[in-house]
């Protein structure tokens, strides 16, 4: 059998600076499947934003000046170039672009590839929360199989399309790391201990772009889209495993707070 050649999910930037991603105003198609987000209904969602560019990749609210996200979002990038846009449903209008001044990713982060996908963003200037803006709560402890959980993100709505211009929500199921490696094919030794997965059928899933961004349970953070075979193949998605990494996620916070 061929082997198949996973990615990170977050947006390829090959465009010159001064571009903007196109944007999808059709909705006939979703993230991947899904549907658009009521509105304030994700307020802990937010967009990363690359000056000239636009979206990149997702990530999740967890204090006042506190961004949780993948480490390969920031990858490369500095705090100069990369904004996060809150309070909004969409990459058009409403909300807030926020400064950034410090990136922290685990320092072991893609050793081995894809694993110890995390990083935290720190925010120049602290949050306003309000029911458009509000912190999540991650869970401290194992999610296990065939649990019902939510996915959000404005990644891309098909392997080459657009950007949604709207939030996309899809409902998901996880899976097994052990069934998660069987259907990964000759990729099995990129899932770990430290990543969540999720397949439920062809359709239906991440795409680039929602790289970094929350997915959750009953509420609460759960897992941080790490990487997948792009788009909705019917391979499993693998995310970052908030309860294994909520101990450095706690001790980074603390340690980079003044």
């Amino acid at each position: 059998m061929a082997k198949i050649v996973y990615f990170s999910l977050a947006l390829l930037v090959t465009i010159t600076s001064g571009q903007v991603v196109q944007l999808d105003d059709s909705y006939m198609n979703r993230v991947v499947g899904g549907q658009e987000a009521a509105d304030w209904s994700v307020p802990y969602q937010v967009s990363l934003q690359l000056k000239g560019y636009g979206h990149v990749c997702g990530g999740s609210i967890i204090g006042e000046r506190w961004i949780l996200t993948a480490a390969h979002c920031v990858e490369g990038e500095t705090p100069g170039q990369l904004n996060v846009l809150a309070g909004t449903n969409s990459l058009k209008e409403g909300g807030e672009l926020h400064e950034t001044d410090k990136f922290i990713r685990h320092k072991y982060y893609n050793q081995p590839q894809f694993h110890n996908d995390v990083a935290l963003i720190r925010l120049k200037s602290k949050l306003q929360f309000s029911a458009k803006v509000k912190p999540i709560v991650y869970w401290e402890k194992e999610v296990g199989a065939n649990q019902s959980v939510v996915l959000t993100g404005w990644g891309r709505t098909s392997a080459g399309g657009p950007v949604p211009t709207k939030l996309q929500t899809l409902d998901l199921k996880t899976i097994s790391n052990e069934e998660c490696k069987q259907k990964s094919s000759g990729n099995s030794n990129n899932v770990g201990i430290g990543h969540i997965c999720t397949l439920t059928k062809s359709g239906e899933g991440a795409c680039n772009g929602d790289s970094g961004g929350p997915l959750t349970l009953d509420g609460k953070l759960v897992g941080l889209v790490n990487f997948g075979v792009p788009c909705a193949f019917g391979f499993p998605d693998a995310y970052a495993r908030v309860s294994y990494f909520h101990e450095w996620v706690r001790t980074t916070v603390a340690e980079n707070s003044s």
